[in-house]
């Protein structure tokens, strides 16, 4: 059974670009509480994106009601794409152990802002052509 605890409203794990297939990245926590954390990261896999939000999947249960900064990787092209992101909601699936998060980007600058568009553009492109696994990792299932 899957359950919902979003900080947000219903609307905002909405609008997303969809994935043919995973995405496979990377986050680690930045902050916690606004205190700087130095962990190991993840893997995580991404279905779904736009220019202010993603939604990935993890095995990884968060701390709950804490203030989160999150480093998100992907690589792209042999190029590694970093960004930094705030937890906004997360669906449990209990049965499975994975946890859905919807993260918001966090944008300090027209540069930042460059980067994600040029990401979405690269993941949209690719995936529209079938040829994603092509530019990045790709997986059928979480792993």
């Amino acid at each position: 059974m899957s359950t919902e605890q979003s900080m947000e409203s219903k609307t905002d794990w909405e609008g997303l670009y969809a994935i043919r297939h995973y995405v496979v990245g990377s986050m680690t926590i930045l902050k916690i509480g606004g205190k700087a954390v130095t962990t190991g990261s993840t893997p995580i896999f991404l279905n779904q994106l736009n220019g202010e939000k993603l939604m990935f999947i993890s095995k990884v249960l968060l701390p709950e009601d804490k203030e989160i900064l999150l480093g998100i990787a992907f690589k792209i092209s042999e190029n590694i794409m970093e960004f930094i992101a705030h937890i906004k909601g997360v669906k449990v699936n209990e049965k499975k152990k994975q946890y859905t998060y919807l993260v918001e980007f966090v944008v300090k600058d027209d540069k930042e802002r460059m980067k994600i568009v040029t990401f979405l553009n690269k993941i949209q492109l690719a995936n529209k052509q079938k040829k994603l696994r092509n530019i990045t990792e790709t997986a059928i299932e979480v792993k």
